[in-house]
């Protein structure tokens, strides 16, 4: 089930890392592979988000010059909570993705930067937290609301042979 969805983990990675950086400014960046962690958390529930959250974060250290795990850690307990809190509410209305990757973004900078100061490197922090990652909060919400519909089509798609076969 997991194999469909990483040729577009990969695709992500390359965008972010690759095609996109700098692409609107230097300090705003799209994080692709946070967008498809959280959605597919959301979609799927905490065991499919903390899978994919860990695939798309050893991709992304794969591509990343920062310290090795940053990444995994990150998108790992970024798509469990996403899975987890998407368990904890009766039903999904149009603007959970939205405030998901809203949230996701702030949370997973919180993250980096302690993952980062963990392993010495010095993060201006306020700085970075008003210039880069409220501006990249709001292009990921933009993505997500591109992505989610395309990754809730992946998803029945992905679902229905599941439920023919135990038909």
């Amino acid at each position: 089930m997991f194999l469909l969805l990483v040729p577009v983990l990969l695709v992500a990675v390359v965008l972010q890392s690759a095609a996109l950086p700098g692409a609107l400014s230097p300090s705003v960046r799209p994080d692709i592979v946070l967008v498809v962690v959280i959605a597919w958390g959301l979609l799927r529930g905490w065991q499919d988000g903390l899978v994919i959250g860990l695939i798309g974060g050893f991709m992304t250290d794969l591509a990343s010059a920062t310290p090795w795990g940053i990444h995994i850690v990150r998108l790992g307990l970024l798509g469990f909570a996403a899975g987890l809190a998407m368990q904890r509410l009766e039903r999904q209305g149009p603007l959970i993705p939205l405030a998901g990757a809203t949230a996701a973004t702030i949370i997973g900078f919180g993250l980096t930067v302690l993952g980062l100061q963990a392993t010495r490197w010095a993060i201006p922090w306020e700085y970075a937290l008003v210039f880069q990652a409220l501006p990249s909060a709001v292009l990921n919400t933009a993505l997500m609301a591109g992505a989610f519909p395309l990754l809730r089509r992946l998803s029945r798609r992905m679902a229905a042979p599941d439920e023919a076969a135990a038909a």
